[in-house]
């Protein structure tokens, strides 16, 4: 008897295996293989985030900005 129950049939090596077809392309999803799915019309509706670098780059702009207008005004 094997180990998951059923019993191996005599004079063969019995084995039971989870064999798969697997292939390269089933690992992706669609839009990451086809430069027509990027094209589609809901790919461009949201405009992807900012980056944390470039808020803080912009702010310390406008703090400088800001800075050397108050030095003139005061």
């Amino acid at each position: 008897m094997s180990a998951i129950g059923y019993p191996a049939p005599r004079g063969k090596n019995f084995a039971l295996s989870a064999v798969a077809d697997v292939k390269h392309e089933h690992l992706f999803f669609e839009r990451q293989q086809s430069l027509a799915m990027r094209e589609m019309e809901w790919e461009g509706r949201v405009r992807p985030l900012t980056p944390w670098s470039t808020l803080i780059v912009r702010g310390l702009g406008m703090a400088v900005m800001a800075g050397i207008f108050l030095a003139f005004v005061i």
